[in-house]
């Protein structure tokens, strides 16, 4: 194995880590505090509490199961809000230090236990890999293992990006919600997400190649089929690096996993107002609980409606979007939620502009951040989806659980574009040209699990296996067309736009995969953990051109990927580890002899450390890796038209991802990526140079603070964002580095009104993005929100 960085540095580090990190030590005990907590289910009260008093917090989840707790407001120690949290609850607490114990009330004081140890935190009380996480620290994922188990034993890189994080950070995108978590970044800039969820992740494209998946489960989507709608998500999880192992066909660089709002027995009543620089007009509800009391039924409805224009002129970002969750649970063994949502997008596809004009200065100037290439009452990008599945669990005994989950998804886009061309020997002038497409996208994923959890000696065992199904049916109509050429800095909007009669594409793909899984999460002595797992997959797919009535077998492909890990936990929190994993994606087309390509193949090292002391709300992560992707077609330099399967890509580097509560006021997130990307194998010349849009160094800070008891209510943040500079795909020009600052300020009225504003690009930062084209990034623009939640 060969990595960028010594292996030994990594593990040195891990253990001058595990000898720095303190335990949780005794402290006094705090003083009156303001509370403002509003009447709801008990669990969450009692963490809001924790959380505002800065305590760790002990408690039996099944003791406040379907218990309430009134509304606790004003200056109080901990312990007498506590007290009236708990009055009539049958229970009583004790604070400890930093620590709190709550129990069944007893009449004997003497009866009241000392305090263990080992105190968990308000954060991860309740947490499970599916719900909701009280500020940005997971503590659990099921993206790295589809298992309910801790971050600290996944000898992975994962972040998770929290349901707090999107709304302080105000993400309107999927973009926007990531562009602080290392590793990844945005094809086209933070300002052109309206139509495509396009995205980097280790130096390798992760959208076109390899789909999303929701809940755990595969969403196959087309490129254009579909964006996410942040407002709809609970948490955000990267696994960074080849999966497929769990996941069959995927991108090296890792994939992305959306978890849904999903049904609780917690009230969650909110009201969302929100406008901004461009005029937007959105509001949204978050609505859910039990159906009746005691009920066995939970629910969840979410739905957002917007109407906005954007930066770029004629360019609107109109949205309507609805999701709806019901939650069975007849006992404490089986679980049934039933999912379902419709999207409607009324957007443009921002084609690009030249690199004349937007990197560099021409006699005429610089072109506007707000110009628009297109013609208006041409341009269009309307898209309509919706998502019907289920997640099942039944669990047989203790050690036996069975589960399946089941996505269907259906879209059909519509939209015309007009494409630039060359730019006029002054420099000036752009040619143009156009087209109308219809994509149809159909596909449905199953995925069959069984978990066996036992022991074996002194060893733990959480065994899963599994059989995944995949279907997915593409259908594009296109036709082209001609249009007037623009002047880039005084358009005249207006020209017509001749369409030809005749379909340029007229195609339907098809594709299936079945996938065959078994991993093992073996936990030796409370110390060492060693995760083992194979996979064996098959995959076809077929393309059938109606311009002709031909059909061609895209692939017909077998693999067998694997990956192993291990991880030692010390007491501390400090966890090093060390993993090999594996990827293939299938390649469509064919050489010049008819042989369909062989699945490009991806192979990552990777040695790193996990640092979360217990009884803290922080979590600290160091990678480097080695990943080398395989089988790249190149162009066939002897049978001009085809392609050969001899290119390779290797990308080497470090990320860092610090997440912390540092106090009940004060709240950080950093990250740092180093990618070292190289084209290693090509036989057209390109030897040795970086990808294209992928920079070497990419950095992101975001603090925000609470004023507490000296100015209520009172909350202020801000965040900077450093790009580096990057090459655009056709290796002949360099996109300069930028950096960006972001800044919040919000208010608490009282334990129902929350206002905010969030400044994007604080200071007018003029930047781009290139890639096939150049793309502006967002300039300053303001977005205010109020929120009503009871």
């Amino acid at each position: 194995m060969s990595l960028l960085y010594p292996a030994p540095a990594i593990l040195s580090f891990a253990l001058a880590l595990s000898a720095a990190v303190p335990s949780l030590a005794a402290a006094e005990a705090p003083a009156a505090l303001d509370f403002h907590i509003p009447a709801q289910a008990l669990g969450p009260a009692l963490n809001a509490l924790a959380a505002q008093a800065d305590l760790q917090l002990m408690v039996d989840s099944s003791l406040v199961s379907g218990k309430r707790a009134p509304a606790v407001s004003g200056r109080l120690t901990p312990q007498q809000a506590l007290d009236r949290i708990l009055a009539g609850s049958g229970l009583a607490a004790v604070v400890r230090g930093r620590a709190v114990v709550v129990q069944p009330a007893r009449t004997d004081e003497s009866a009241v236990p000392t305090l263990p140890s080992v105190a968990v935190n308000a954060a991860s009380v309740g947490e499970t890999a599916l719900g909701p996480v009280d500020g940005y620290v997971a503590r659990r994922s099921l993206t790295a293992t589809k298992t309910d188990v801790p971050l600290q034993e996944v000898p992975q890189s994962v972040s998770v990006v929290t349901r707090e994080q999107m709304e302080t950070q105000n993400a309107q995108t999927l973009v926007q919600a990531l562009q602080y978590t290392p590793g990844v970044h945005g094809l086209t800039g933070d300002a052109n997400s309206t139509t495509s969820d396009g995205m980097q992740m280790r130096g390798f494209n992760v959208t076109g190649s390899a789909p999303m998946y929701l809940n755990g489960a595969k969403l196959s989507r087309n490129v254009f089929a579909g964006v996410a709608e942040p407002y709809g998500l609970e948490r955000i999880e990267v696994l960074r690096g080849p999966a497929s192992v769990l996941y069959g066909s995927t991108a090296p660089g890792g994939v992305v996993n959306m978890v849904s709002k999903l049904p609780a027995a917690d009230m969650v009543r909110e009201i969302q107002l929100r406008t901004d620089t461009y005029g937007r007009a959105q509001v949204a509800a978050d609505l859910g609980g039990t159906i009746d009391e005691g009920s066995e039924w939970t629910y969840r409805l979410t739905g957002l409606s917007r109407r906005s224009d954007t930066m770029i002129d004629h360019v609107d970002d109109d949205r309507d979007f609805l999701s709806g969750a019901l939650t069975w649970r007849p006992d404490t063994d089986t679980s049934l939620t039933l999912l379902a949502n419709w999207q409607h997008n009324d957007t443009t596809y921002v084609y690009g502009l030249p690199r004349e004009g937007v990197l560099t200065k021409t006699a005429s100037g610089r072109i506007s951040r707000s110009r628009f290439v297109g013609e208006p009452g041409f341009n269009g990008f309307d898209s309509r989806n919706h998502m019907l599945g289920y997640l099942l669990s039944h669990r047989i005994n203790e050690q036996i659980e069975l589960r399946q989950n089941f996505i269907y998804f259906d879209s059909e886009s519509r939209y015309g574009d007009i494409w630039i061309g060359a730019l006029d020997v002054a420099q000036r002038t752009v040619s143009r040209g156009a087209y109308h497409r219809t994509d149809q996208n159909r596909s449905w994923s199953l995925d069959n699990q069984v978990q066996i959890k036992g022991r074996i000696g002194n060893t733990e065992h959480t065994v899963v296996a599994g059989v995944d199904y995949t279907k997915a049916r593409f259908e594009r109509l296109q036709y082209n067309g001609t249009v007037a050429a623009l002047d880039l800095y005084a358009p005249v909007y207006g020209a017509p736009v001749t369409m030809s009669t005749n379909a340029a594409i007229d195609n339907e793909e098809h594709t299936r995969q079945t996938g065959f899984y078994l991993q093992d999460h073996i936990k030796f002595d409370q110390r060492w953990v060693l995760l083992l797992g194979g996979r064996y997959d098959r995959v076809d797919g077929y393309l059938r051109n109606h311009l002709n009535s031909v059909r061609t077998d895209s692939y017909d492909d077998s693999a067998l990927t694997g990956r192993a890990g291990l991880v030692y936990l010390f007491d501390n929190g400090v966890a090093p580890y060390l993993s090999y994993s594996e990827s293939f994606e299938p390649t469509n087309g064919q050489d010049v002899s008819g042989r369909s390509f062989e699945p490009t193949t991806g192979e990552q090292y990777e040695i790193g450390v996990k640092v979360a002391p217990p009884g803290t709300r922080t979590s600290f992560t160091a990678a480097v890796y080695d990943l080398t992707r395989r089988n790249v077609t190149t162009t066939d330099l002897a049978n001009p038209g085809f392609s050969i399967q001899q290119g390779e890509v290797r990308s080497r580097g470090l990320e860092l991802e610090a997440r912390a509560h540092l106090n009940r006021q004060l709240s950080v997130i950093a990250a740092y990526t180093y990618t070292d990307a190289e084209i290693t194998r090509s036989n057209t010349g390109n030897e040795g140079e970086r990808p294209g849009g992928v920079p070497r160094h990419m950095a992101s800070l975001w603090a925000d603070y609470r004023f507490g008891e000296r100015m209520p209510g009172l909350g202020v943040g801000a965040g900077m964002r450093y790009f580096g500079d990057t090459e655009n795909n056709a290796n002949t020009y360099v996109v300069p580095s930028y950096t960006v600052t972001d800044a919040r300020i919000d208010y608490r009225l009282d334990r129902h009104w929350q206002l905010a504003m969030n400044v994007e690009n604080l200071f007018d930062k003029r930047y781009a993005v290139c890639t096939y084209a150049c793309f502006y990034g967002q300039e300053r623009r303001a977005t205010v929100t109020a929120a009503y939640r009871w």
